[in-house]
């Protein structure tokens, strides 16, 4: 059985544990010394192997976007490529359907992209229950990706209730998985097949959406592949984290410990009289966000009296803030990224209402995605922090 085959089977239980356990006395074992770096080389190695397993909704409304030449199928195809491109040795990709149930697919993608719209005829799907298998199957090394309608529809009475249900169930999991982080996007894809609810035959461009779960990680480096299709929106959920700055000053004296001694900043030669600045890079390769809103100054709060003057982008995710004040004194800067609100994209995507949904909607996906949007704010509403001390 081939390796790619064998974690096609069971890419969603596997539970594994690796140990490795050297000897004290090569002579004991039996082993050289290089045999047991090697293993351990190896073993690394191993510990940053990803598992990228991607899933098609196989339900009936999904079976309209795999007729003909439709775009859901190159978008499919195109993610598959970029990322079996930037993958390392070790790396695994899966291709399965998801459903009441995990089923998995052992050919190659194009065969997958063809068989897909004959797979597509489960009666129901409850997305709740596919968006728990979704995350119940990841870890550092797994990230799952599934590709939906993602129609919302719930045994609950209202939407607002259905998006309550949706939000414990992100905040549970929350609570066991403090890494998990998910990226949405919106994609348009020819559709010609039934809508439902309401088993409607329509023909005319639809919005599917694809979302990956993960670490903060395996999430950025799956958002980051160059697909060339363009996507209609984008929202990226992670926990808040803290980011530990390094201070730059050509002024030794100036910096000890990491922090700023304000009897030693000088003002600033090259300006008016009265200003004081300092830069700080920070390393953020764990943050999801793109360049430009990392760059973009209005998206952060930043303790009174001090301001951000620039943002720089560096190499290797390090930004360099330029942090000026007219009035030093000795305490914490503190400096946050702020979870800006439900993006206008996810708005103007909602359906609500009965019969063949207004172009480019999706019923009840504010609330959808709402529900998780809450799960992570609740917690919240920073995606990332940084504090640079003053003595």
């Amino acid at each position: 059985m081939s390796l790619k085959r064998f974690f096609s089977q069971i890419a969603f239980t596997l539970v594994y544990t690796v140990g490795c356990v050297l000897c004290i006395s090569c002579e004991t074992c039996g082993r050289t010394s290089k045999s047991i770096v090697a293993e351990a080389v190896e073993e690394q190695e191993s510990q940053y192997s990803q598992l990228v397993n991607i899933y098609v909704e196989n339900s009936g409304s999904m079976k309209g976007y795999f007729s003909g030449n439709s775009q859901i199928k190159d978008i499919i195809k195109d993610y598959y490529d970029r990322i079996d491109d930037s993958q390392s040795d070790g790396d695994t990709i899966t291709l399965n359907y998801i459903n009441t149930q995990i089923e998995n697919s052992s050919v190659e993608i194009k065969e997958y992209l063809m068989a897909c719209q004959s797979k597509c005829i489960a009666a129901y799907s409850k997305i709740d229950d596919i968006l728990r298998m979704a995350m119940e199957g990841i870890n550092d090394s797994i990230v799952n990706i599934v590709i939906s309608d993602y129609c919302f529809e719930s045994d609950n009475s209202s939407f607002p209730m259905a998006m309550s249900g949706i939000t414990g169930l992100f905040s549970k999991r929350l609570k066991k998985d403090a890494n998990l982080s998910v990226a949405i996007i919106k994609y348009m894809s020819d559709f010609d097949g039934k809508y439902y609810p309401g088993g409607i035959h329509i023909k005319k461009s639809m919005p599917f959406y694809l979302w990956i779960f993960g670490n903060e990680k395996q999430v950025k480096r799956i958002v980051n592949v160059p697909i060339k299709s363009s996507n209609c929106g984008m929202l990226i959920l992670q926990p808040a984290q803290m980011i530990v700055p390094t201070i730059i000053s050509k002024k030794a004296r100036m910096v000890k410990d990491n922090s700023i001694i304000v009897s030693e900043w000088d003002k600033d030669r090259n300006r008016d009289a009265t200003t004081y600045s300092t830069t700080i890079e920070l390393d953020l390769s764990s943050i999801i966000l793109s360049k430009e809103d990392i760059c973009n100054t209005n998206n952060y709060t930043i303790t009174n009296g001090y301001r951000i003057e620039s943002i720089e982008d560096k190499e290797n995710c390090i930004y360099c803030y330029r942090v000026s004040t007219n009035k030093p004194s000795p305490g914490v800067i503190s400096i946050e990224y702020t979870q800006q609100d439900l993006p206008e994209w996810v708005e103007k995507s909602n359906f609500t209402g009965t019969g063949i949904p207004k172009d480019s909607t999706t019923l009840g996906v504010k609330y959808l995605i709402g529900g998780v949007y809450d799960a992570y704010h609740n917690i919240s509403n920073k995606i990332f922090e940084t504090k640079i001390t003053l003595k």
